[in-house]
Formats: C-alpha cells, sequence, structure tokens
C-alpha cells in the first residue's frame, strides 16, 4: 500500500504540469521557447495569448501579453480595428539606453537569439528563421533587421519578425515586433472573434 501511496504522490506533479494551459504565463520560459508560443499563436491573430486590456483608442486596443519575453520590459499584443486591417501584433520592449556603442551591443545579441529562434509545429516539423540583418548607424535613428519563418505554411507567408532599434530622445530603446502585413480581403484570413 505504501508503494501505490508513493507512485501516486510522484504523478501529483506530473498530472499539475500537463493541467496548465499552453498559453500561460511562464515566467521561466526561455527566449527561444517565447518566441515559439508567439508564432504559434500567429495564426489565431494572437488571441489566445491576449490578456488584460490596457489601453482603447480609435483603431487600436493594446493588451498585456501572457507570455513574457525573458528580459523585457514589457509585453504587448495591439490590435488594429481599421476597415483596411484587422490583424493583430506583438511587440517586446526589450531595452534602453542612452548610449548608443551600448545599445548596438544588445541590439546585436538579441539579432543573434532570434537567429537561433524557430517554429515547431504540432507533427513535430521545425521551420527556422531567414534573416536579413541591417547594422544601426548613429547617423541614423533607426534600424530594422527583419527575420521571416521559412515555411510553406500558408498561415505564415506573411508573418515577420523586425527587430528595431529606434532613436526616442533622450535614449535607443530597442523592440522585438510580431507583424503582418495582411489584408482582410486576402484568402485564407481567419479571424479568430468570428469562430
Amino acid at each position: 500500500m505504501k508503494k501505490i501511496i508513493m507512485a501516486f504522490l510522484a504523478l501529483i506533479p506530473i498530472a499539475y504540469g500537463y493541467a496548465q494551459p499552453l498559453y500561460s504565463s511562464q515566467k521561466t520560459a526561455g527566449f527561444s521557447s517565447t518566441i515559439q508560443q508567439v508564432l504559434q499563436d500567429f495564426p489565431a491573430n494572437f488571441h489566445h495569448i491576449s490578456g488584460d486590456l490596457l489601453l482603447k483608442q480609435a483603431e487600436i486596443e493594446n493588451y498585456e501579453s501572457l507570455v513574457k519575453l525573458p528580459g523585457a520590459e514589457s509585453c504587448t499584443v495591439t490590435r488594429y480595428h481599421s476597415v483596411e486591417d484587422t490583424t493583430a501584433s506583438w511587440q517586446a520592449i526589450m531595452y534602453r539606453n542612452e548610449d548608443f556603442n551600448t545599445a548596438t551591443l544588445k541590439y546585436k545579441a538579441l539579432y543573434q537569439q532570434l537567429k537561433g529562434c524557430y517554429l515547431q509545429m504540432v507533427d513535430g516539423s521545425m521551420f527556422f528563421l531567414s534573416s536579413e540583418y541591417e547594422n544601426p548607424e548613429e547617423e541614423k535613428s533607426f534600424a530594422v533587421s527583419s527575420l521571416r519563418v521559412k515555411t510553406g505554411d500558408d498561415r505564415y507567408k506573411e508573418v515577420k519578425i523586425d527587430l528595431e532599434m529606434v532613436y526616442q530622445f533622450p535614449e535607443w530603446v530597442i523592440h522585438i515586433n510580431v507583424v503582418s502585413k495582411k489584408k482582410d480581403t486576402l484568402e485564407g484570413y481567419a479571424n479568430p472573434d468570428e469562430k
């Protein structure tokens, strides 16, 4: 009987782990696994990882993201409500510094981390990111390096990850954005709110 009780007690943490929601806030999740969670929810317009409403304006709403990128100052989901665009984007504010060289080092380190990310599908297939690096220049007020998921899956055709370093007086700010330029009229577009 003692062995049965011990075996039962050993299974409780495992059962609890499986009972957790897929998109729960995971403070211990790694950089790559967080990006993967964001990408996995891209086809649902980030509906599953949208938390509390933070800001509502005429054509946009900002929500707290339920998944947090390690080291991020904040992570948000923005929904657009214009006639042309009802998509959503995900953004993490990663770093702020007044010194250009220090910010550039962080920008390069984040780019290397993003290059190591991938999207794993339910069937186990993995798709890596192709990238275009833009070197920051102090004379310019911004730099954007873009990464795209290399897959034939139409749901990810328009997705891109932008790493931005932008000068916002008096500091350089680094963002990671997961965005789409997809229009509502494109074939295959699905609004999760209509389900």
